[in-house]
């Protein structure tokens, strides 16, 4: 093997570990890579340094203890994902990273809802960038599981139309609790789930109780994103959310919570939710 081959060889390696570091969910560690990937010209044929230092930048603006330390980043990071765009190989890569870039584009609708009532110029400038330039993309990611995933989630909606409720749901983030609450003055558990399910043109009953009578019951090791999570204070179902996690990922929901209004919830960090955790519900037409 020649010298050039094997630098190219061990930078694909670094590269691929790059990837697999932002798939584990260790941005600060991608961010740090990333970044000395990009002051070294051996890695100027690759578009993935500028991109993973961008997108595991997006990972980390909701901690405010990483901003205080980056303040400049947004607007880095925002140049250095218009250079990606602008990039011959965009195309390609977005097809490949898809997934990725649907989630981000989640993440994004959180954060926004969250920092809606900013006035600080870098949030309002990240927020141009994201409703102007990265929202003008579709991110279509496809059904690629693997046979074992597919027999897991094979019925009910399928990942596009998941992914587009929960983006719905999101939405709403902030919205007040209001006991009986149907509609964005006010939701209460139930008329919040029943909400977002009309976005597809799916009628669920009025009442928890109700809508886990309705839906098909499944497995915790199945339920992810769309399906719906239920749990009771005593005799009966007293309360419903909509999971908004992967298969075989730490189950969190997005809710209509009386302390929150519209929030999200880790399930399995939560004595009260877990001390009350019922089981999980498919809506399957």
């Amino acid at each position: 093997m020649g010298v050039v081959s094997f630098c190219l060889n061990a930078q694909n390696r670094k590269m691929d570990r790059l990837e697999q570091y932002y798939d584990q969910g260790h941005y600060k560690m991608v961010y740090r890579k990333s970044v000395r990937m990009l002051s070294r010209r051996e890695y100027d044929y690759s578009i993935l340094p500028s991109y993973y230092r961008a997108m595991s930048s997006f990972h980390l603006i909701n901690s405010s203890a990483w901003m205080r330390r980056h303040q400049l980043d947004l607007k880095e990071s925002i140049e250095l994902m218009n250079a990606v765009m602008k990039s011959p190989r965009w195309p390609n890569l977005m097809k490949s990273h898809a997934v990725e870039l649907a989630d981000m584009e989640l993440l994004f609708d959180v954060w926004l809802a969250s920092n809606a009532s900013s006035n600080k110029d870098n949030y309002k400038d990240m927020e141009d960038w994201i409703i102007d330039i990265y929202k003008s993309y579709e991110y279509d990611i496809k059904e690629d599981v693997t046979s074992v995933q597919s027999q897991m989630i094979s019925e009910g909606l399928n990942s596009k139309n998941r992914l587009d409720l929960i983006h719905y749901a999101y939405e709403f983030m902030g919205v007040p609790y209001k006991w009986g609450g149907i509609d964005e003055n006010g939701f209460d558990c139930s008329g919040f789930t029943r909400h977002v399910f009309q976005f597809q043109n799916i009628d669920l009953p009025r009442v928890s109780k109700d809508q886990y009578r309705y839906v098909k019951p499944i497995d915790g090791k199945r339920a992810y994103r769309g399906d719906l999570v239920f749990f009771s204070d005593g005799k009966e179902i007293s309360h419903v959310g909509i999971l908004v996690n992967e298969v075989n990922e730490p189950k969190i929901m997005i809710h209509s919570s009386s302390s929150k209004g519209i929030s999200v919830a880790d399930i399995n960090e939560s004595s009260y939710w877990g001390k009350r955790l019922v089981g999980f519900g498919r809506v399957v037409q």
